[in-house]
């Protein structure tokens, strides 16, 4: 599995996103996805903008949101794409980061470290991970702090990002 962060062209005051890259890879084994998988995982840095758009046009929800995760790999309504050749892609992420530096004071976090939490997220789904009831919003929750804990104790600087 290959994992690859992008964003946006009018996106801002995103820093350093090939070290973002490379603190989600190292951290890529305590999500508990099978690393062994084909194929490649899409994160993308958008707009506030974009992500009110998708959240809306996909999910049905008004108003922005932090993370929207589209799981390409499942089949909805017998209905899957035709593969491409070579590599597919296993999913795409979209993480927007003017809702990490909203949101970071209200969970006394920094938005950086905020900002990796809903990619970790967005990985955490496609490993089966749910937050739909309190029970598994809090079992997500520690999965989340897994994956931060584990790419810091890797030497990663998780608050060097927005």
């Amino acid at each position: 599995m290959k994992l690859f962060v992008s964003k946006m062209p009018s996106l801002r005051g995103v820093k350093n996103i090939a070290r973002f890259q490379q603190a989600l890879n190292a951290a890529l084994p305590a999500t508990g996805l099978d690393l062994d998988a084909q194929g490649e995982i899409h994160i993308i840095f958008v707009t506030t903008p974009r992500m009110i758009a998708l959240n809306a046009l996909h999910l049905h929800h008004q108003g922005d949101t932090d993370v929207i995760t589209y799981d390409l790999r499942a089949e909805e309504d017998d209905f899957q794409l035709p593969p491409e050749a070579g590599e597919k892609t296993l999913a795409e992420i979209f993480v927007c980061p003017e809702v990490a530096k909203r949101q970071a004071p209200q969970f006394n976090e920094t938005p950086s470290r905020e900002l990796f939490r809903y990619a970790a997220h967005g990985l955490l789904h496609l490993a089966g991970e749910d937050d739909l009831t309190p029970e598994a919003l809090a079992s997500m929750r520690q999965a989340e702090q897994r994956v931060l804990s584990y790419a810091e104790k890797l030497g990663h600087d998780l608050s060097i990002f927005l």
